[in-house]
């Protein structure tokens, strides 16, 4: 959702830990290690997903005016097609049977493509539909459950955006008004945690590199909590407000009845003081990948906090979610979204959007 500062000089939150190291200011690759993949005159994708298969998935949602299908298969030959199919990317129907509004993509270890579609595709107006969770099972590309978010989790300006998936659990943000929201997937039930955290909630303006982004009337825009991204062996997720700090927390807290509401707001971690983000990705061992608008870069940060700034380009305007092949290479569109309609501005997007491609370096990072 767009949200707006209610104090434009709202500092960032005092922090009770110290950050191991700064992310270094000089770039580790040089402009020649960032080439253009594939592009778009039509289309602004906020989200990439490389299958095992060799095809990729993209999002191009709805909020940011985007008209056609919002969930795109790129075959490796190039050709594209709505995924999991065209009824389930229509845009009249029955909202039970077909994309609402994309929110967020994500691959679980059993294989199966997790789709969040949180049913507001004009962050401005009410929601058309209800929030659910769609698994889909990329071989057959063949929705299996649908799961609604339940009404209980949600609150009177809600907008989910971005899920995260460790088992039979799935870890879902809400940008509307900061909180996760944890789902059993198998009993189908939802509940909300962290409801107004200071964590979770815009503090900071988002910052582009022309300066803080303002919306049609002037005022500052933010986005409360809509990344977010759980470990491999699913013991923390960490989540964050685009223009937040990143903040790590245990899942264990989240089963535990015997946790006090005061020791889960204090088992929020502030982990990291990112910049503006467009996106974020984690890898099979941990690492994060960012996408940092304020800069045009990707960032990177260890289990072991380690930062890296692994290229800095002015081509990557507004970049957003990453992906991650098997192959050490990352995807990332550099999407524009401050020249769509998103923000209630004028359409500006100078197509075609593009997406870059990236080899991860294999070295260890400077000392």
């Amino acid at each position: 959702m767009v949200g707006l500062l209610a104090n434009p000089l709202a500092g960032p939150l005092a922090s009770t830990t110290a950050w191991a190291l700064h992310m270094p200011k000089v770039a580790e690759l040089g402009p020649s290690a960032l080439t253009p993949f594939m592009q778009s005159d039509k289309q602004v994708w906020d989200a990439i997903l490389p299958l095992p298969d060799g095809r990729m998935l993209f999002e191009a949602p709805a909020w940011v005016g985007n008209t056609g299908p919002q969930l795109y298969a790129r075959a490796p030959d190039g050709t594209l097609a709505p995924w999991p199919d065209a009824a389930w990317n229509a845009t009249q129907g029955d909202a039970a049977t077909r994309i609402v509004s994309a929110g967020g993509l994500v691959r679980a270890a059993s294989g199966s493509v997790w789709v969040l579609d949180n049913g507001v595709p004009d962050h401005a107006k009410p929601p058309v539909a209800p929030p659910k969770l769609l698994e889909i099972d990329p071989a057959q590309n063949k929705v299996l459950r649908s799961i609604p978010i339940e009404a209980s989790a949600l609150r009177p300006g809600s907008i989910l955006s971005g899920v995260a998936v460790h088992d039979k659990t799935a870890y879902v943000a809400d940008s509307g008004v900061g909180a996760v929201i944890v789902v059993d997937l198998a009993a189908g039930m939802s509940r909300r945690f962290l409801d107004h955290h200071p964590a979770l909630v815009a503090t900071r303006p988002i910052v582009t590199p022309a300066g803080p982004l303002h919306d049609a009337s002037g005022r500052l825009a933010a986005l409360d909590a809509s990344m977010i991204a759980v470990s491999p062996d699913g013991s923390w997720i960490v989540v964050q407000p685009p223009s937040g700090y990143l903040s790590r927390i245990a899942t264990s807290l989240f089963f535990d009845p015997d946790v006090t509401p005061a020791a889960f707001e204090e088992g929020v971690t502030q982990w990291f003081k990112t910049p503006t983000l467009g996106g974020m990705a984690i890898d099979s061992d941990g690492t994060l990948y960012w996408a940092d608008v304020t800069t045009g870069s990707i960032l990177s940060y260890t289990t072991g906090r380690i930062p890296r700034r692994l290229i800095t380009d002015p081509r990557l305007t507004w970049p957003t979610t990453p992906g991650l092949d098997e192959h050490g290479h990352l995807f990332v569109s550099a999407s524009q979204i401050d020249h769509t309609t998103a923000f209630g501005g004028a359409q500006s997007v100078t197509w075609p959007v593009t997406v870059y491609e990236m080899t991860l370096p294999t070295t260890p990072p400077p000392q």
